[in-house]
């Protein structure tokens, strides 16, 4: 008698465990998901829908230098950037004097290093390289500083979803693209340290 209530105890004890693993697989699959979805937050941060070809065309013939784009040779000093400011170590815009024209590396030992995109590009928060300038409205690249810088030095979590990602039933997610993993280093609290610049070659001539 004993040993069957020792059975039924342990066999409630292993379906309770079963069903908490479940809910926090679940609870992980909805972190893991981006919102906006990649492709809305792409439109978000160009300020419009992608751009046709003939646009983009059209776009260059009346582009003007330092009003529709930055156009600066070297990273401003004034930028006061501080690694401390921001939730994670990350790729940052510079919002304010670089026009998102420089962008700041923040390492996972606080230490800022500083970067030029090349002229008639920006920095784009969400994919976290040079894009074009149509592509990014610097406005608005505040509101994306924690999109993909989130998901950096996370083994197994991709930079980005796809825009068909979907949780499954079990609290996965479902990709359609292979899994890209990070650093297994664990970010440490940021702080403030001396500054690097690093300009990258002005391969445009405006």
């Amino acid at each position: 008698m004993h040993n069957s209530t020792g059975l039924v105890l342990l066999f409630c004890i292993i379906i309770a465990l079963v069903e908490a693993r479940v809910v926090v697989e679940r609870a992980s699959s909805r972190d893991q998901l981006q919102t906006p979805k990649v492709w809305d937050a792409l439109n978000l941060l160009r300020g419009k829908d992608q751009l046709t070809a003939e646009q983009i065309q059209e776009l260059y013939q009346s582009a003007v230098s330092g009003t529709d784009f930055p156009l600066l040779s070297v990273i401003p000093d004034e930028s006061e950037i501080d690694c401390a400011t921001f939730k994670q170590p990350g790729f940052y815009a510079d919002v304010d004097v670089g026009r998102c024209q420089v962008f700041h590396r923040c390492d996972i030992n606080g230490k800022i290093t500083s970067y030029l995109c090349p002229n008639m590009t920006m920095f784009n928060q969400i994919t976290l390289i040079c894009d074009w300038f149509y592509n990014v409205d610097c406005n608005k690249a505040r509101q994306f500083y924690d999109y993909s810088n989130s998901r950096l030095y996370k083994e197994g979590i991709a930079l980005l979803n796809n825009q068909d990602d979907v949780p499954l039933s079990t609290g996965a997610v479902a990709q359609s693209a292979s899994k890209a993993s990070g650093s297994k280093s664990k970010p440490k609290a940021a702080r403030k340290t001396k500054r690097s610049k690093i300009s990258f070659p002005q391969f445009f001539e405006i």
